[in-house]
Parts: structure tokens; sequence; C-alpha cells
């Protein structure tokens, strides 16, 4: 990415060799992310020039000399935040939210790539749409290698970001009640997340037919079509008898969803922001509502996960048929068309597109 808003080039260039602490990756299989969207469209300024993609699984190559956990041939699925251990948050167990991880991953400083002898940065320290990158050995989490790596791909970004928000940030519990704000990629990981946590009841929430159903066979119980609905709180509320839900996600990153889906919870409820919105950007509430009900407004970042512990376990749901992750995937496309996957995005044609590069 070369520019703002300027369709991706497809350019020979040159991974640097992994320092102490770093791996060298042979990306196999990179779904493309509405955060990559994101980036393109500067609603996330990352700073050009920049490989993006995040969402990557591959094959470790070189290992710098200080790792010792990884080695030549180990598969992997990438993580979007590398940590250091020992932190204030590593220590504590919020991995997730570690001091050299988010932050330092949207800053524009990491660089693994060389053209011309002109430095290029890699996005989230993993730059996944490239056939190589380098990334810090703790964003490598090693898998077993009869998992398909072009499944495994969507662990590193959309599932743990849905499923986790479930199952780590709000904790929901069987017999709660549910409702999903936006079903693309990441909506439809928070309501197979609920259901696999054994929500009673999963309202999914978007204005596109075709999402709603896709959203039922990734367990939604009921769907609401809110094209043209100004205030869809007032149509979850109906649903549960004017009482609202337990808990409401928001997977779009819009202020307006945010306010929804935060009206649309109970007394003592909790709305859950996953969407990111563009910098800058701010969220009105009736401020009433936290004090005299209740109810609160929280954040998940990354599903607040911790990659080592999630990913297996994750895996291994696939493995048993309860975790869906064949049935994310609208196409498989070669990187030479990856500005087709964006416009398939950005114009709601797929739930997830993936790069298949090995």
């Amino acid at each position: 990415m070369y520019d703002y808003n300027v369709p991706l080039t497809i350019e020979e260039v040159t991974v640097r060799p992994p320092a102490d602490n770093q791996v060298v990756v042979r990306i196999a299989a990179t779904g493309i992310c509405h955060t990559d969207v994101s980036v393109l469209r500067a609603a996330l300024p990352y700073p050009p020039p920049v490989v993006i993609g995040h969402e990557g699984a591959g094959v470790v190559e070189e290992v710098g000399r200080n790792v010792k956990h990884l080695r030549p041939g180990d598969h992997v699925v990438l993580s979007s935040i590398a940590t250091c251990g020992h932190c204030l948050y590593c220590r504590s167990g919020h991995l997730h939210l570690c001091e050299s991880g988010i932050q330092t991953a949207l800053a524009g400083e990491q660089i693994a790539f060389e053209k011309n002898g002109s430095p290029i940065a890699h996005f989230c320290g993993l730059g996944t749409f490239t056939t190589r990158t380098l990334v810090d050995a703790s964003q490598a989490i090693s898998i077993a290698k009869d998992i398909p790596l072009d499944r495994a791909c969507l662990i590193a970004c959309s599932v743990i970001t849905g499923v986790g928000a479930v199952i780590n940030t709000a904790r929901v519990c069987p017999g709660e009640t549910v409702a999903v704000f936006g079903c693309g990629g990441i909506g439809l990981n928070v309501i197979q997340g609920a259901a696999l946590c054994g929500a009673a009841r999963i309202i999914a929430v978007d204005v596109v037919a075709k999402k709603l159903e896709a959203a039922k066979i990734f367990g939604a119980t009921d769907t609401l079509n809110v094209a043209g609905i100004s205030e869809s709180s007032d149509e979850v509320r109906a649903l549960t008898s004017g009482i609202g839900v337990d808990y409401a996600f928001e997977a779009i990153g819009s202020p307006e969803v945010i306010r929804q889906a935060f009206l649309s919870v109970r007394r003592g409820g909790k709305a859950v922001v996953v969407g990111v919105a563009g910098f800058g950007v701010d969220v009105a509430l009736p401020a009433c509502l936290l004090s005299l009900e209740e109810r609160s407004l929280v954040g998940s970042l990354y599903g607040s996960a911790n990659m080592a512990r999630d990913v297996p376990r994750l895996l291994a749901l696939y493995q048993q048929g309860r975790l869906k992750l064949d049935e994310l995937i609208t196409e498989r496309l070669t990187l030479d068309q990856i500005n087709v996957g964006f416009e398939s995005m950005e114009k709601g044609r797929t739930l997830r597109s993936v790069i298949v590069l090995d």
C-alpha cells in the first residue's frame, strides 16, 4: 500500500533476516479482514508504504537465535498482538493489552521488508499479504500439521475476535440472551461463540438479508432485518418482552450502532464493542442509564485473547465439528486478486475471502 484509497500493488520485496526473537514465516493463507479495508481507507491511518494483512497462517522458515519454542517446518497461526511477557498486563494475564502490543503494531515503526534499499513496514507486525514475512516469535502460535492452513488462518482474527469476545470478555453463561449487531465475519463468530456458551436466545441484527440467513447457520435463534429502521434497539427489546438482552455485541465499529447495542440491553446488562471505529470518532449515550440502570459498555480487543491458550482450544473445537470455519469462507483467491477481494468485502458480497499462497 503506497497511499490511502489507492489499489494495492503486487511487487517483489526483500524480507529482512530475523533478529534474535523473530521468525520468518512462509504464508500459506490469509483472510481479508475489514480492518485491512479500514487501513486502506484511512479510517485506521497506518502510514504507508506498508504491506498490510494480518489474518494469516503458514510455515516457519527461519528462527532467531533466542527462539526456542519454534523450529523450521512448524505450522503456525499468526497473532496480531506481540507480547513482551514482563509488562504489567502480561504479568496480570492480560496479554492482549501488552504495552508492546497493539499500540506498537499501529505505530507504523515495525519494518520487515525493503525495496531498493528503502524500508517497508508490515501492518500489526505481520503483513500477511505476502509470500514470506518477518514476525516477533510471540506472534507465531504453533499448531498441528494436519489442520488445513486456509481454515486455520481465520482463527488469527475473525474467529478469535468474535468467539473470544463472548467467552473471554463477556463470559456469557448458559441460558442468557444475546443480540449481535452486524453479521459479517466478526459478527458471525460472535454468534457461534454465543452458541458455544449455551445462550438461550441469540438475536442477529443486520440490514442485509443474505447475512441474516448465514447467521442462522452459525447459531442465531432470531433474525432482525433493520434496513430503514432508525431505532433497532426497539426491535430487539420487543423480542424480549420489552426487557432487553443480557448482552449486546457491536461488530461493525459504527457510533450509532454502538448506541443501539447499548440501548438494547436490560438493566444490569452489558454492551460489548467489538468493531473498530475510526480514529477521532465519538459515541453519544444516555449517561443516566449507566448509573440508574447499571448498564455497562465495554470494549473487547482481539477477543481478550491469550493466543497460546485459545488457538489450540478453538482448533480442537473445529476438529470436533463444534466450531465452523469452512462455512466462513465465501471464496478463495490468489494474491493477484487481492483488490477483487477488497471490493467484494466492501460491497458485502462475502463472509470471508481467503488468499491462498501455498
